[in-house]
């Protein structure tokens, strides 16, 4: 059976919505997410409501412990957005985010798989595709390891394991604008990153609507 991984939903429903439904014509089974489920974009309890109707295995990512614990260290733009965020979800979705685990460790398919945000050493490290080494598979455990946070997709083959980032869902970084997720066989050990059209103008009205920073709203045409 096909198991997906996203990554990075920040609460753009629609893109959600149109990953999920791809995901429904390529019949994929078990559904992970790699964190930041809210953030940037209003759509909170929709997107945490679909998450939960799909049944998607979810980490938290720093946004996500950002809603509950306060925004230090964060940009302005990201801050403002969270602090949105607190004030305009439902209880119920805060639960839902204080609830989750800070990472997924165990066997998918046949392997041993982790999931963590940033990576193994922590929620908020940055790991491009340049900084990936078989080091992070030792660090995690696993054979197949799932990191996020940097919105930009990629898959590293080391004969230890495979390192996966999806990309992003709510806000690619990689200059396609399309959202992103990743498709794992592990029958035929494929990897493939999938690319979705949708439709950006509700996400970009409703920042609009909420008085959030208008690069939040732009990004989304730019990819960046």
């Amino acid at each position: 059976m096909k198991i997906a991984f996203i990554s990075d939903v920040h609460a753009n429903l629609p893109a959600l919505e149109a990953v999920m439904d791809d995901m429904t014509f390529r019949s994929i089974g078990t559904v992970y997410c790699a964190g930041d489920i809210l953030g940037y974009y209003t759509f909170p309890d929709q997107t945490v409501e679909l998450l939960k109707k799909k049944g998607v295995v979810c980490i938290a990512g720093n946004h996500d412990r950002a809603v509950l614990v306060g925004t230090k260290g964060m940009n302005s733009i990201a801050a403002s957005a969270i602090e949105w965020t607190r004030e305009n979800m439902s209880p119920g979705s805060f639960e839902f985010i204080r609830e989750l685990p800070n990472s997924v460790h165990r066997p998918v398919g046949g392997v041993m798989t982790a999931v963590h945000h940033g990576s193994p050493r922590s929620m908020s490290e940055y790991i491009f595709e340049e900084h990936v080494n078989d080091e992070l598979l030792d660090i995690a455990g696993a054979r197949m390891l799932v990191l996020g946070h940097t919105h930009v997709p990629y898959v590293a083959h080391f004969a230890k394991g495979n390192v996966l980032n999806p990309g992003s869902v709510g806000q690619p970084r990689d200059g396609d604008n399309r959202a992103s997720y990743a498709i794992w066989d592990p029958v035929e050990s494929r990897i493939e990153i999938v690319r979705v059209e949708y439709d950006r103008e509700p996400v970009m009205n409703g920042i609009r609507e909420a008085g959030l920073p208008e690069m939040l709203a732009t990004r989304l045409l730019r990819g960046r």
